[in-house]
C-alpha cells in the first residue's frame, strides 16, 4: 500500500512538474496592482480616520453578551479546518484519478485535485502574507485603545498585542472567497454571505478596527487572485488569455488537454 501511495505522489509530482515548466505568456499587471494597491491604501486611511475609534469604542460599550454570540461566527475564519479540507479535496482527487475506469473520468477527477492544490496554495499565502505584514506593521488591538490610542504602531514587533493589521480571520476568508468564487463565479454571493459576517465578528469581538478588517479583506482577494494568476498561466486548475486580467475556470472539456 505505501508503494502504491508513492507512485501517485510521484506521478502527481511528475504532472504538476510538467505544467510548472511551461507558463504562458502574458501582459504584465503590475502597472494595474501598483494602482490599485495605492487606491486601496487611501481608502483604508479614510477609514481609519473616520471609523477607527468611534467604533473600537463603542463596541466595548456593547452588552457583553452580544459581543459573545459572534464567538462562534469568528470561527469560520480559522485557517486550520480551510487546509484541511483542501488537502483532503488533493488526496481524494488524486484517489479517484488512478481508479477512474475512463480517461475523461481520469480528467475530471485531476482537475477536481488541481482545484484542491491551488485553494490550499491560497491558503497558504495568504496566512503567511498576513503574519508578514502583521508583524512589520505592529499595530496595536482596540483593547489598548485607552492606554495607546487607536494609531498605536511599533514596526517589527513579535507581540500579539500589536498584530492588530491586518485581520488575519478576514484575510483567510476573503482569500477563500475569491478563490472559491473564481472556481464557482455564480456561486459568488453565497460565498459573500459567510465571509461578512466573519469579518464584522472581528469588530464585535473588540480583535480588530474596521480598517484592520478592511485591509485583511483587500489582502485576501489580492493574494487569491495572484495565485489564480499564476496557476492559469500554467494551465493548472485555470485558463487564461494573454490580455486577460481575470483567469477563467478549467472545465471538464479542457481537463482533457492536461493531466493535473
Amino acid at each position: 500500500m505505501t508503494a502504491g501511495v508513492a507512485d501517485v505522489a510521484r506521478r502527481a509530482w511528475r504532472d504538476l512538474a510538467a505544467h510548472w515548466r511551461r507558463p504562458a505568456p502574458v501582459a504584465p499587471l503590475w502597472p494595474l496592482w501598483s494602482a490599485l494597491a495605492v487606491l486601496a491604501v487611501a481608502a483604508l486611511i479614510a477609514v481609519g480616520m473616520a471609523l477607527d475609534e468611534r467604533t473600537a469604542r463603542a463596541v466595548f460599550q456593547l452588552d457583553p453578551r452580544l459581543r459573545h454570540f459572534f464567538g462562534p461566527v469568528t470561527q469560520a475564519g480559522k485557517s486550520n479546518w480551510l487546509f484541511a479540507l483542501s488537502v483532503l479535496a488533493v488526496v481524494y482527487g488524486l484517489f479517484r484519478r488512478e481508479t477512474a475506469a475512463t480517461l475523461k473520468l481520469r480528467a475530471a477527477w485531476g482537475l477536481f485535485a488541481s482545484r484542491g492544490l491551488y485553494f490550499f496554495a491560497v491558503m497558504a499565502f495568504s496566512g503567511i502574507a498576513a503574519q508578514i505584514v502583521k508583524h512589520v506593521v505592529g499595530r496595536a488591538r482596540p483593547y489598548l485603545i485607552g492606554a495607546d490610542g487607536p494609531f498605536h504602531f511599533d514596526l517589527f514587533s513579535l507581540r500579539a498585542v500589536e498584530a492588530s493589521f491586518p485581520s488575519g480571520h478576514t484575510t483567510t476568508v476573503f482569500a477563500a472567497l475569491t478563490a472559491l468564487t473564481l472556481l464557482w463565479p455564480r456561486r459568488g454571493p453565497a460565498f459573500l454571505l459567510v465571509a461578512l459576517p466573519v469579518a464584522a465578528s472581528r469588530i464585535m469581538l473588540g480583535a480588530h478596527y474596521p480598517s484592520d478588517v478592511a485591509g485583511g479583506a483587500c489582502l485576501g482577494v489580492f493574494c487569491a487572485l495572484i495565485v489564480a494568476r499564476i496557476f492559469a498561466r500554467r494551465r493548472i486548475a485555470f485558463t487564461l488569455a494573454p490580455d486577460a486580467i481575470l483567469p477563467k475556470p478549467r472545465g471538464r472539456r479542457l481537463a482533457g488537454s492536461g493531466r493535473t
